[in-house]
């Protein structure tokens, strides 16, 4: 009898161990959702998205490390840069050399794959970081879909036909098509992107809200639900979301990490880059905290 009770109760651990780790990685049943209502009216349409900068600001910035970290502290969506090196893989990285998030120098146009995998792109944050390679793009696509991460891609200005290609061509590997968002400041780059994949959502990236950026943004996609500006919070006014609302064009902002910034944004905004702040849970727990 004893030994059939200590079982059960290995079984009953093992089966609590597995519930831990799937909850932790965001694969779990109570895994934080990708928006969350805003305010006290839970039956409002308005929704937001809440999107970690470049992964969670304690690791370094674009490694892998920083997006299971971005898991573990409740968000779902997150923000990446990708860069090309010599050989043509994708890589994460945000400059356009490998200077400040490296213990090496150079442009990564100019530098091999293999030659910035052998760079730490940790030491730079903490000691913690020690050895932190800088990740390929199929991995961080590999990642997310293991951590149920929703991406935000950012492709840069000088990204050809064939690198988005190759970069759209990795998401559809992972079957992660219709669950990413691709993000730029120029409207070059994502005419590319929508010309490989028509149905893709797209954010164009801007200072501010005008009436030229709306019509560059709908010049990409007849499709308004897949089509946002998004744009720097500090430059956003009534006269900006007034215009958005007249072309029936959602907003979303970057990038915020004040919690009383979050809870004044206009309810209009449908979307919150931050670094450190899950936008959706400050809003939900600031509309609970009321009821």
């Amino acid at each position: 009898m004893c030994k059939r009770i200590k079982n059960a109760v290995a079984v009953l651990f093992s089966f609590l161990f597995v519930l831990t780790i799937f909850a932790v990685s965001g694969c779990g049943d109570k895994n934080y959702d990708y928006t969350y209502t805003f305010g006290v009216d839970y039956n409002s349409n308005y929704t937001v998205n809440s999107i970690n900068h470049r992964g969670y600001y304690t690791a370094p910035e674009n490694t892998l490390s920083a997006y299971r970290e971005s898991a573990m502290n409740g968000f779902t969506m997150v923000e990446c840069d990708v860069s090309f090196t010599k050989d043509e893989r994708p890589v994460l990285l945000h400059d356009d050399t490998v200077d400040r998030t490296s213990n090496g120098t150079g442009n990564i146009e100019d530098l091999t794959f293999e030659e910035v995998r052998a760079l730490d792109f940790g030491s730079w944050k903490s000691e913690q970081y020690c050895g932190e390679q800088i990740p390929s793009f199929e991995e961080f696509i590999s990642l997310c879909r293991n951590l149920s991460l929703y991406p935000y891609i950012d492709v840069r200005f000088k990204i050809s036909d064939e690198q988005i290609k190759a970069l759209i061509g990795t998401v559809a590997k992972y079957g992660m098509l219709d669950k990413v968002t691709w993000i730029s400041s120029s409207k070059k780059c994502l005419r590319k992107v929508v010309d490989v994949d028509n149905g893709a959502r797209i954010g164009l990236v801007v200072n501010y809200v005008t009436r030229e950026s709306i019509d560059d943004l709908l010049g990409l996609t007849e499709e308004r639900d897949k089509a946002f500006l998004n744009c720097d919070y500090g430059n956003v006014d009534d006269e900006a979301i007034e215009l958005c609302i007249e072309a029936r064009i959602p907003l979303e902002v970057w990038t915020v990490d004040n919690e009383e910034t979050i809870l004044n944004l206009d309810p209009y905004i449908s979307g919150v880059t931050s670094d450190t702040l899950v936008a959706g849970q400050v809003l939900y727990n600031n509309a609970i905290g009321r009821n």
